[in-house]
């Protein structure tokens, strides 16, 4: 009772709140892996039909978007950044290149698994942010939400080494732990509450739990990762024109190295991963990384063998055939090369041109507004963050998260861009007016 409980709280607490704040849809679509597993592990609907969570979580997105129209006019693609049309640009390509992979059949097989996620992830979710309130509801409630889901997750699922139990079967450690990096992020740069001295402490105890989940995953890329991007995007977030803002950044570091000693601690020990404990080892770490590149390299090779498939490439997902790899090298950037060729890597590279470019664009637009700049540190962090993951796990179809966070990394843009110039619209007509009063004033006298 307790897991279905937990997750109707969940469930219904998403239904409730986007009414109002329908940017909380977009916290759903980033824990919807973590609610998926908690559901898988605790109850037997779930277990059985595992595709529920996800159309609890598209239906959750809809309801948000038609709210959103409600609102705002249902004019959906006004103000689409060009980096989505970049990214869908990536997408359409990669789908055509199917055709020429050496087995068409399984790349569409693929595509047809993974369809719903696109549409959902890389074309509805980034339609979510009209405002700036918007990303502000997504970011208490990816808190309030993924911070439940991790105590859960931590302390009430049955774990075999890394992975959770899920009835019959093992769960994704790489999905809750990304979860629970992007929760680290979120608190630590964005900060809802940076004033509140009751938030003060549960911030830190949330960040020590989520950095235990991902040393209990043995995520050893998300943990990384996690640290980097902090110490990264913290100037974004906060000015560092002081020695008090570098003495904050300093304790925030030795914070998560403490929080991290005692995770380790606690859970990669042998007697909790048995023979894996070794995952935390450099040599473990080092074959790793060399086996995925060796994979992503050979794949490379093999499309610069003729000038066709070096300009068009293998064929997307033509990594699957068992006569190549079998399976995704575990590197995006060069998977897109091999497969996408010079075309799809040439759109992969404009994207994330145009993700930095963006940021550069946002910060000097905010300019000394914290609030603001405190919602762009968060939102940069996890663009950079699910980038950096990308280098390490999954494939183009898997890794989604990057090229939604561009996407509405653009359009966190354009919302500032038209809410200043409607400020400095309503400043001038007010200015106007004024002159036009004085001037009946004289006149009159």
């Amino acid at each position: 009772m307790m897991g279905l409980g937990a997750y109707a709280v969940v469930a219904g607490g998403l239904l409730i709140t986007l009414w109002k704040y329908p940017g909380v849809a977009l916290a759903g679509v980033l824990c919807m892996f973590g609610l998926e597993q908690w559901g898988q592990a605790t109850t037997t609907f779930f277990a059985q039909h595992h595709t529920a969570t996800n159309y609890l979580i598209g239906g959750i997105l809809v309801l948000a978007l038609i709210t959103q129209g409600m609102k705002h006019g249902f004019s959906l693609f006004s103000g689409y950044p060009i980096v989505g049309w970049l990214v869908l640009a990536l997408f359409l390509y990669a789908f055509a290149s199917t055709q020429w992979a050496p087995r068409p059949s399984i790349s569409l097989d693929l595509w047809n698994a993974r369809w719903p996620y696109i549409v959902s992830m890389i074309v509805l979710s980034p339609l979510l942010i009209n405002q700036s309130r918007d990303l502000r509801a997504s970011n208490i409630g990816l808190l309030v939400i993924g911070g439940l889901l991790v105590v859960l997750l931590l302390f009430f699922v049955k774990w075999d080494h890394r992975r959770i139990v899920l009835d019959h079967e093992l769960g994704n450690p790489l999905a809750v732990s990304s979860m629970a990096g992007m929760i680290v992020l979120i608190a630590v740069l964005t900060d809802p509450w940076p004033e509140s001295k009751l938030w003060f402490p549960f911030k830190w105890a949330l960040v020590g739990l989520c950095l235990a989940l991902i040393v209990r995953s043995a995520t050893r890329g998300q943990l990384l990762a996690t640290f980097v991007v902090c110490v990264a995007c913290w100037p974004i977030s906060r000015r560092l024109a002081n020695l008090r803002q570098f003495a904050v950044l300093g304790s925030i570091v030795c914070f998560l190295g403490v929080a991290t000693g005692w995770a380790l601690q606690e859970f990669s020990s042998q007697q909790v991963y048995g023979g894996s404990g070794g995952r935390w080892s450099e040599h473990s770490a080092q074959e790793d990384i060399s086996g995925r590149l060796s994979n992503a390299i050979f794949l490379v090779r093999l499309a610069f063998g003729s000038p066709d498939t070096m300009l068009f490439g293998l064929g997307n997902s033509a990594a699957y055939d068992p006569r190549l790899l079998g399976i995704y090298p575990h590197f995006v950037p060069l998977e897109v090369l091999a497969e996408e060729g010079l075309i799809g890597f040439l759109l992969y590279l404009l994207i994330l041109c145009c993700v930095l470019a963006g940021t550069v664009r946002t910060l000097r637009l905010i300019d000394d507004r914290s609030r603001e700049r405190l919602l762009l540190g968060g939102l940069t962090g996890l663009c950079l963050f699910t980038l950096l993951l990308s280098f390490k796990q999954g494939s183009l179809l898997l890794n989604l998260e990057p090229f939604m966070l561009a996407i509405i990394l653009g359009r966190y843009e354009y919302v500032l861009r038209r809410a200043y110039s409607q400020d400095s619209t309503e400043q001038e007509l007010s200015f106007r007016l004024d002159l036009r009063s004085k001037d009946h004033q004289l006149q009159r006298s």
